[in-house]
């Protein structure tokens, strides 16, 4: 029974390590399709975000979830932009890929940046909020400035 019970173990490891490696390889058409998501979700935070601390639509207490969301959006840009993911059609530049230092402290700046916007919006204070929010917007605009084709 022991050994049955071993078989069936090892089996399923192997099978556990064979599954993590399939989603290990993405391709570089899925990278630039899974950025591209990110890359909504952002903007869709950002709009949201905008129209309430201008004071457009009542907060409600949703400023945090989309000050949260732009922050975990933010976190995974660092590898959003795997080598050889510049492929088809896209706005971001060559650039991204030949200055990998310059465009992961811009990508650094955006994180804090965005961390700082959800402790202002838990903190309620909106000047500290309209602050945190304009650090947010320069963040991304100096980072498509450089590294974003101009529309």
């Amino acid at each position: 029974m022991q050994r049955k019970s071993i078989t069936v173990f090892l089996t399923f490891a192997v099978s556990a390590v064979l599954s993590l490696q399939a989603f290990a390889d993405t391709t570089p058409e899925d990278a630039k399709d899974y950025r591209a998501a990110i890359m909504t979700s952002l903007r869709g935070h950002i709009g949201a975000a905008s129209m309430i601390t201008r004071g457009l639509v009542e907060n409600d207490g949703h400023l945090v979830s989309h000050a949260e969301g732009l922050a975990a959006s933010a976190k995974e840009l660092d590898r959003l932009f795997p080598a050889g993911s510049d492929v088809g059609e896209s706005e971001s530049l060559p650039l991204i890929w030949e200055e990998p230092e310059a465009f992961a402290a811009a990508i650094k700046k955006l994180q804090d940046a965005t961390a700082e916007f959800v402790t202002a919006a838990k903190g309620g204070d909106a000047e500290t909020i309209g602050a945190a929010f304009r650090n947010v917007g320069m963040s991304c605009r100096g980072c498509h400035d450089r590294y974003r084709e101009s529309d």
